[in-house]
């Protein structure tokens, strides 16, 4: 277990910005997030990663946000 979560299959045509303000309101109210980290090049296109503070947080948002559609989009 981590502290960090892994997101696949985010829209891609979303702004890097707003994708990061987007994803910090979304999971925030499972816990503190430090970092987000949601990178545009052809490899990590829709893909981001969440630091969380403590495992806790983590799980209970890859729990809760599970399959949620984000952006036309379900979040993995």
């Amino acid at each position: 277990p981590s502290p960090t979560l892994y997101l696949n299959n985010l829209n891609d045509h979303v702004n890097k910005e707003e994708l990061r303000t987007q994803l910090y309101a979304l999971f925030t109210t499972h816990g503190k997030i430090i970092d987000i980290v949601a990178s545009k090049t052809q490899k990590m296109r829709g893909q981001a990663f969440l630091v969380f503070a403590d495992l806790a947080a983590a799980t209970a948002a890859m729990r809760a946000c599970e399959g949620m559609i984000f952006y036309d989009k379900p979040l993995v």
